[in-house]
């Protein structure tokens, strides 16, 4: 009995300094913030310039920029769209991108810009903590450029789909990261409203396009997995068709709005 409860007390002991030391490694260390500065912006005649940056479905959202374009040219809008996504990026990553291989997006200093930041957060359980410093660091990045942000609520994907296809070791460091983030493991509610939550305080709900999941997709995960592919995290041809349309309309709106002010 008292070699089990040795054997007992040493697991919990390993379980709580492995976990003491993960919460302090750079892996969980939020990035801090930087400056960047622009000549002055360029106007290229009437036509809107429109970068999507972010994860996968900003790189593979390369295929579609024609696609948006089209779209807002039947709302009378002359576009050009760029994306410069990276897979599997966080939100950590996508930030400091900005600062290195994707600057050249932002110092052709875009109207709007879209974001796709988040889902390999919640997929790595890096907490809404974690996640809501990042994006808040993009947003403000953004706005003193003069740039405004097109926020995308983080969207629906199957995460319990995600965590069958991966490695055994990778399962543990997500469980570990959970415990040390307090993070859900098959969701990203708290995610969502933590960002919701976050740019209602700081009072720039008003500053950006915020375009909420249930405005292009309705129906939710379950009942629209035609829109993505087989791997049901990434869309197809028919899901940016519904979010590139959204998009579009919700840009078209935000422009009327601003002329009308």
């Amino acid at each position: 009995m008292r070699k089990a409860i040795y054997i007992i007390s040493i697991v919990i002991t390993i379980i709580v300094f492995s976990i003491a030391a993960l919460r302090i490694h750079p892996y969980y260390q939020y990035a801090l913030e930087q400056t960047m500065t622009f000549q002055k912006k360029k106007c290229m005649e009437d036509t809107l310039k429109i970068a999507f940056i972010g994860d996968s479905w900003a790189d593979y959202h390369r295929n579609y920029n024609a696609l948006l374009e089209t779209m807002l040219h039947n709302d009378s809008i002359f576009a050009y769209v760029t994306s410069e996504g990276y897979i599997g990026a966080k939100s950590k990553e996508i930030y400091n991108r900005l600062f290195t291989s994707a600057r050249s997006l932002l110092e052709q200093q875009p109207d709007y810009c879209i974001m796709s930041v988040g889902i390999n957060d919640a997929v790595a359980k890096m907490g809404k903590d974690y996640y809501t410093h990042h994006y808040l660091l993009i947003v403000h990045l953004l706005l003193n450029a003069g740039i405004k942000p097109v926020v995308i609520e983080m969207p629906n994907v199957n995460y319990r789909a995600i965590n069958r296809r991966e490695h055994w070791l990778m399962k543990i460091r997500h469980y570990l990261s959970a415990m040390i983030t307090g993070s859900e493991m098959y969701g990203f509610e708290s995610y969502r409203e933590a960002l919701k939550n976050a740019l209602t305080k700081e009072k720039i709900m008003d500053d950006i396009v915020y375009i909420k999941s249930e405005s292009w997709n309705p129906d939710g995960f379950r009942d629209s997995q035609h829109l993505y592919l087989d791997d049901q995290t990434h869309l197809n041809a028919k899901g940016y068709q519904k979010l590139d349309s959204c998009m579009a309309s919700e840009i078209a709106r935000d422009i009327k709005n601003h002329k009308n002010q």
